[in-house]
């Protein structure tokens, strides 16, 4: 069986995961421009 207490003894947490979170929302605010540029460049010439 699998002994949690020694694979948690063996975890090491990964470098730099405190940068992910303000990566993460860098790219969602590009994606969201990104998008709103699509929708507004479709949007029909009267």
């Amino acid at each position: 069986m699998i002994d949690f207490n020694k694979e948690i003894e063996k975890y090491k947490p990964i470098v730099g995961i405190n940068d992910i979170d303000e990566t993460v929302k860098s790219d969602e605010i590009l994606d969201i421009m990104d998008l709103l540029q699509h929708i507004i460049n479709n949007i029909p010439k009267s």
